[in-house]
C-alpha cells in the first residue's frame, strides 16, 4: 500500500476511534451490588471519596462542574443508593419505600408518575413535594440471592434509585430517570456479592 494512502487509512482510523469515544456513554460499575449503569447524556457522575463504602452512582443534572458533587443539597441529581437488606422495616417493598419517603425524602409518599420501575425485578414507587420545593420521586426495588441466615423469602439487597429536581425542571429530568431506570443493570444473584469493593468508571 502506498505511504499516501496508508497514512489517510490510519488517519481514517483515529477519526472514527475518537468519534466512537465521544459519542460512547461512560459506564458505572460496581461489582459487590451488581449495578451496571451507562451515564445517560446531561449527567455529570461523582466520583465516590476512596475513605467511604461506595454504594452506588450519584449523578449531578445539567451542569459539568464536579464542585457540585460537594454540595448536593443544592443541585438537581439522580441517586442509586444500594444495601445489605438485614433489617425487618425493608422486608417488604411497601415498607422500604415508605422508610425512604419518610428518612430520606423527609415527608409523605405521594403517588409517583406513571410506569415507574425496574424492568424485570418488582418495583415500587412514590413522589414527596419536600417543604423546601424539592420533588424527590423515589423507586425502589430488591434482588440477589436471599440469605437464608436472615429471611429465605426476602432479596439480598435494597435498591433505592431517587430523582431530585424542581418543579420548573420536573418533565426534563423525569424523562432522564426514566432513561436511567431502563438502562441500569442489576445482578438478581449474589455472585461476588460481599467481595472487596472494586467499583470503577468506563
Amino acid at each position: 500500500m502506498p505511504r499516501r494512502v496508508r497514512a489517510a487509512a490510519v488517519i481514517m482510523m483515529i477519526s472514527a476511534s475518537v468519534i466512537a469515544s465521544a459519542t460512547s456513554p461512560k459506564i458505572y460499575r460496581n461489582p459487590e451490588f451488581g449495578i451496571t449503569l451507562p451515564v445517560p447524556a446531561g449527567a455529570l457522575l461523582c466520583t465516590t471519596p476512596q475513605e467511604e463504602h461506595d454504594h452506588g452512582p450519584y449523578m449531578l443534572l445539567a451542569t459539568a462542574d464536579s464542585e457540585g458533587c460537594h454540595d448536593i443539597e443544592h443541585h438537581r441529581s439522580v441517586d442509586v443508593f444500594a444495601s445489605y437488606n438485614v433489617s425487618d422495616e425493608t422486608k417488604r417493598l411497601s415498607d422500604f419505600l415508605k422508610g425512604q419517603c419518610a428518612g430520606v425524602a423527609g415527608g409523605p409518599c405521594r403517588p409517583a408518575p406513571g410506569g415507574l420501575r425496574i424492568p424485570g425485578l418488582p418495583s415500587a414507587s412514590a413522589r414527596v413535594n419536600r417543604s423546601d420545593g424539592w420533588i424527590e420521586i423515589i423507586v425502589v426495588t430488591q434482588a440477589g440471592t436471599p440469605d437464608p441466615d436472615f429471611d429465605p423469602s426476602v432479596r439480598l439487597i435494597n435498591y433505592n434509585l431517587s430523582l431530585r429536581t424542581t418543579p420548573d425542571h420536573f418533565e426534563d429530568d423525569l424523562r432522564l430517570f426514566r432513561i436511567v431506570l431502563r438502562t441500569i443493570r442489576l445482578r438478581t444473584r449474589n455472585g461476588d456479592a460481599g467481595a472487596r469493593i472494586t467499583t470503577h468508571y468506563s
